[in-house]
């Protein structure tokens, strides 16, 4: 209730400044900003698949199904994210990575543990077919606003003018990670400019492809009569 008092009173003081000089009044007064904001968890990464040539649903031709996760000491499925990466600083880590913590080089980090998954074992069910609702990828957020100001030409006609813009931060939005052949090495370039990163291969993120979602405005006028 404080806090709504004391915007109140400022709002009326400011008013009262504005009214009282033209200047001020027609620099100041006129403008609208919008905006819209918006965030989410990010979307689940899906099981890589599996490469068995005779589990069960293979003869129900339903195909071979997604890989499995190994079980560690305790009979619990073990953690996906690669526990042998760099950050910026040049810090070896063996925990867990947080793909999301922008603390690590996308273009020289597998994220993901090639070694945690398994094949479904042949003449055998797949034990594990449901979404990992932990193993999710990169989060996305939103922002997105607007400025417009009016301008009255005459009596009856009116100028709007709006910009626009989406992704008003400028926020990289990478690619997920590669879930294709967990058993097969990632692949890195070996001549030219990018010699030394990943172009492919499980875990991989390959941003060199293009980034989306880059910042945008439009320019947008309406006139009123």
């Amino acid at each position: 209730i404080g806090r709504t008092w004391i915007g109140q009173v400022y709002g009326n003081a400011h008013m009262a400044f504005v009214s009282s000089n033209k200047v001020v009044a027609y620099a100041l007064s006129g403008w609208g900003i919008g905006a819209y904001l918006n965030y989410q968890s990010a979307a689940i990464i899906g099981r890589p698949a599996s490469s068995s040539t005779t589990p069960i649903s293979q003869f129900l031709g339903r195909g071979p199904g997604s890989a499995q996760l190994k079980n560690d000491a305790n009979g619990n499925p073990m953690n996906p994210w690669s526990v042998d990466w760099t950050d910026y600083s040049g810090t070896h880590h063996t925990d867990p990575i947080d793909i999301n913590c922008h603390c690590f080089d996308p273009t020289k980090t597998v994220v993901l543990n090639p070694a945690v998954w398994e094949n479904i074992p042949d003449g055998q069910w797949g034990a594990q077919q449901s979404a990992i609702r932990s193993f999710r990828g990169f989060r996305q957020p939103t922002e997105n606003a607007n400025f417009s100001r009016n301008f009255r030409l005459r009596e009856r006609v009116t100028l709007n003018v709006r910009v626009e813009f989406n992704n008003v931060f400028n926020r990289a939005q990478l690619p997920g990670p590669s879930t294709t052949g967990f058993q097969t090495a990632p692949i890195k370039f070996t001549t030219g400019a990018n010699t030394g990163l990943y172009t492919s291969g499980f875990g991989t993120i390959n941003p060199l492809g293009g980034l989306q979602g880059e910042r945008t405005g439009t320019f947008v006028g309406r006139l009123t009569f």
